[in-house]
């Protein structure tokens, strides 16, 4: 139990030094086209998903007896 305890306390401090170092030295941010990569990558994920659900909700449809 106290190496899981020394593993949270090591990764709370990285986390802290990590905050420390981006507090005082601000990254510039994100270039345009990072931004429109990280825009289309979400549009992909976003048609999967919808394309996962809609073939899900067809099968079980398929499944429904008919009169």
């Amino acid at each position: 139990m106290s190496k899981i305890n020394e593993r949270i306390t090591l990764a709370v401090e990285a986390a802290k030094g990590r905050y420390r170092e981006l507090s005082e030295q601000p990254e510039e941010g994100l270039e345009t086209a990072e931004k429109i990569f990280l825009t289309v990558g979400a549009v992909i994920l976003a048609a999967a998903a919808i394309a996962a659900i809609t073939a899900f909700v067809n099968g079980q449809i398929a499944l429904l007896p008919s009169n």
